[in-house]
């Protein structure tokens, strides 16, 4: 499938703000990666910073993984979230991105300073996440799929923060995030809470 020109522009500008720093990609290096002139770019998107926020738009706030994931357990749930990460590991390696952690680290970084509202829609972000987890684990409750002395909010903490334990240090490794360890990791977890 052929990307049209805006959404080329923002495949390659995602790729460059992946790994430099906001300041440092330059509309030279705009075109150079897109073969476009400077005015073909802003034709689509007004300026550099309107680009930035695009690009985030699209690659790493419409990236909610959690909400493909199948729900009718938690068992279920657990396996299409770790299923839906390894997806998202590939996507991005077929866009030349090796370590996606890396990648989304160094542009929410950007996005602090450069797009006021990043933090208003990443809390938020955060949030409905955290409810999916508290609704996945209140009705594996319910359900008696899991152990009813389990508090479902406190399941739905760890579950959120171990992925983004993982996430985190996978920063600093030469692939990312290791999922089989995440797959073990929440796999020994409901090991320990289901009936």
């Amino acid at each position: 499938m052929k990307l049209d020109t805006k959404d080329f522009i923002l495949k390659e500008s995602f790729k460059l703000f992946a790994w430099k720093r906001y300041e440092q990609v330059t509309v030279t290096d705009l075109e150079r990666v897109t073969k476009l002139t400077r005015g073909s770019i802003f034709y689509y998107l007004k300026n550099k910073e309107h680009l930035f926020k695009k690009t985030l738009d699209k690659y790493v706030f419409n990236q909610d993984l959690i909400l493909n994931c199948d729900r009718q357990s938690l068992s279920v749930f657990i396996d299409s979230f770790v299923a839906q990460i390894k997806l998202y590991k590939e996507r991005m390696s077929s866009l030349g991105i090796k370590n996606a952690d890396f990648a989304y680290i160094n542009i929410v970084n950007q996005a602090i300073y450069y797009y006021p509202e990043y933090i208003k829609i990443a809390i938020e972000k955060g949030e409905k996440e955290l409810t999916i987890w508290k609704e996945v684990a209140g009705g594996a409750i319910l359900s008696g799929e899991i152990s009813d002395t389990i508090d479902a909010d406190t399941l739905a903490n760890v579950f959120h923060k171990l992925y983004s334990g993982f996430s985190y240090n996978g920063i600093f490794l030469p692939d990312g995030i290791e999922v089989e360890k995440i797959q073990i990791a929440f796999d020994r977890i409901y090991r320990m809470i289901k009936k």
